[in-house]
């Protein structure tokens, strides 16, 4: 008999990823403030879920300088079979895009994360998190990043790589446009874990004591793959999205759940420029 005790990363995080890598994509000369709202079908850590099945709604906002630094927001909304739609928690993001090129765009970022008290996120325990994110185009957009994860006195390590290759229909004189943007990525990183099981010793069979054994594992690996189809339309200050994803998760650990796994995530919102 054991405990299995595991830290996770944000959802929110993970779920607007594919919208924040289309955004990077445009040079940004002024101040920029935006708003909107996402719905995820499924919430999931990489393919792992909770029992509940949840799914999750996420208003947003966010203010850019024309210098590249910015701050950003996201309340997170939950909605399953027990309950219906009940805050979760906040994330507070702010850092500095760095200016883009015509090959080279990213960003720097740390973002704390409040959690509603006894919140049901699995990934309640993570305190806040900072990283780097790089995108260099060639034929494909080739896409990097790195972050650290603090949680409590410890801190997960993750890397995540990808590719995409954005198309854009945009016909001359008109105010609306399309992107589509077919996407693969692998996300990986280091799973910190504690394993505490009852040891027995015995003498000629006989059982003579009993111990609590606590073990610390610490291993860094894939964690999972996912494809989506990003496609994103914009008519003036207005723009709405939609992402079929499909994720494979991988190196589950022993108490979590999780199996490959399709799920939407859909938004609109508006972007104000001065």
């Amino acid at each position: 008999m054991h405990m299995l005790r595991k830290k996770t990363i944000p959802v929110a995080l993970l779920m607007l990823a594919p919208i924040f890598c289309l955004g990077q994509q445009d040079s940004t000369k002024k101040n920029e403030l935006s708003i909107g709202v996402n719905y995820q079908t499924r919430l999931h850590y990489f393919g792992r879920t909770d029992s509940l099945q949840s799914s999750g709604l996420l208003p947003n906002i966010g203010f850019q300088l024309k210098n590249g630094l910015y701050i950003q927001s996201n309340f997170i909304f939950i909605q399953n079979k027990a309950s219906s739609v009940t805050y979760a928690g906040t994330t507070i993001e702010g850092g500095y895009r760095f200016k883009p090129s015509k090959q080279f765009n990213g960003n720097i970022f740390y973002t704390q994360i409040l959690y509603k008290d006894k919140s049901e996120l699995p990934q309640s325990a993570l305190k806040a998190q900072t990283g780097i994110n790089a995108s260099y185009k060639t034929v494909v957009n080739i896409n990097a990043g790195a972050d650290l994860k603090f949680s409590g006195k410890q801190t997960d390590i993750g890397t995540t790589l990808g590719l995409d290759h954005i198309f854009v229909l945009h016909k001359a004189g008109s105010h609306v446009a399309f992107a589509i943007d077919p996407s693969l990525y692998m996300y990986a990183g280091t799973q910190k874990f504690t394993k505490t099981y009852i040891e027995r010793k015995s003498f000629l069979g006989i059982p003579v004591s009993e111990q609590e054994t606590t073990q610390t594992y610490d291993g860094f690996n894939i964690l999972a793959y996912e494809a989506s189809v990003p496609v994103v339309a914009v008519a003036g200050k207005f723009y709405a999205v939609i992402i079929p994803a499909y994720v494979v998760p991988q190196h589950l650990l022993e108490g979590e759940t999780g199996k490959n796994l399709f799920y939407l995530t859909l938004g609109v919102g508006f972007k104000f420029s001065k």
